[in-house]
Formats: structure tokens, C-alpha cells, sequence
């Protein structure tokens, strides 16, 4: 969906049509969802922050002045994912703060699973938020406040750790 079909569909959301919110959600949360997966590393979680930030989105739609809607979507849903890995932060039970890798299989699924697992958090998200997301560099980069070089950086050396997994 591109832009300025989000930004029609953010339209008729601030004029009250429940069918252009069934849109964005049928059109966003799948990549949305993905994001907070890798962001929290949690099923119900990711779950329950997907579900806020539409619901956010449902009560107050951004005016008109949001140019870039996906990344607005994006932006709080990034938001929510921080504020709750703040709060579930002391009660992780790994003492290095990260969180749990899932154990690979053989499927290949689960292998790209694996070598993401193995790249830091702020890189699987920045991979992810370009791969699943759709965001530009530009737009990564100001999300996760760092700059346009060093997200391309970061991106490619990501992308790089995760083919030389997969490759052996």
C-alpha cells in the first residue's frame, strides 16, 4: 500500500470510517506485528502491543500534518515496545538483559529465525523494520535515533552476519 493510499485511509479514520481503520489494520499489522516480535521476543506480547497501537491509532488518528504514515504506525508501535521491555526489563530472567533465543530447528524458517536471534537487538530491529516494516533508511534511522551512516552500516553488516550464518 503506499503512501498516499495511507494517507487517504488516515483521512476517512479522523471522518470516522470504521472501514478505513479495517484497511490499515489488515494492510499494517502484519508487518507491525513482525517488528514487535523481534523488538519484545514474545508471542503474547508482541500480541498485546499490536493490539494497542491500533487501538491508539482507532481513538486518535494522527491530523493531517503526519506526511509519512507508516512510520507514524511504526513509530508508536516502537514506543510501546520500549516502554514495555522497560518495565519487563528487571523481571528477565537471563542476567545479561537480553532475551530468550528460541532454539533452532532444521527448517529453514527457523534457521533465518536463528541467525536474526544472533545479531544484537538494535540490529534485528533495524533489519526488521526495513525487511518487514517497508521503512526507508531515513526512517529507520530517526526512529532509532542514530544517524542515516550508521544505520546503513549497521544494516549491511547485519544482512552480512545473517548470510554467512545461513551459509555455514
Amino acid at each position: 500500500m503506499t503512501e498516499h493510499q495511507l494517507n487517504s485511509l488516515f483521512s476517512a479514520l479522523r471522518a470516522g470510517d470504521r472501514d478505513a481503520f479495517r484497511a490499515l489494520y489488515d494492510a499494517l499489522s502484519p508487518p507491525v506485528y513482525t517488528v514487535l516480535l523481534r523488538l519484545v521476543g514474545d508471542r503474547q506480547s508482541a500480541e498485546d502491543l499490536l493490539q494497542e497501537t491500533f487501538l491508539r491509532l482507532y481513538r486518535t488518528p494522527p491530523g493531517p500534518e503526519v506526511s509519512r504514515p507508516r512510520a507514524w504506525v511504526f513509530q508508536v508501535a516502537h514506543n510501546l515496545a520500549v516502554d514495555h521491555l522497560r518495565t519487563h526489563r528487571a523481571a528477565l530472567p537471563l542476567e545479561d538483559g537480553s532475551l530468550p533465543v528460541p532454539q533452532p530447528d532444521l527448517d529453514l524458517g527457523l534457521d533465518v529465525e536463528a541467525a536474526l536471534n544472533r545479531l544484537s537487538q538494535e540490529d534485528r530491529l533495524l533489519v526488521s523494520l526495513h525487511l518487514n516494516g517497508g521503512l526507508r533508511f531515513r526512517e529507520c534511522a530517526r526512529l532509532l535515533g542514530i544517524p542515516l551512516g550508521t544505520a546503513l552500516r549497521r544494516y549491511h553488516t547485519a544482512i552480512g552476519r545473517v548470510r554467512d550464518y545461513l551459509n555455514g
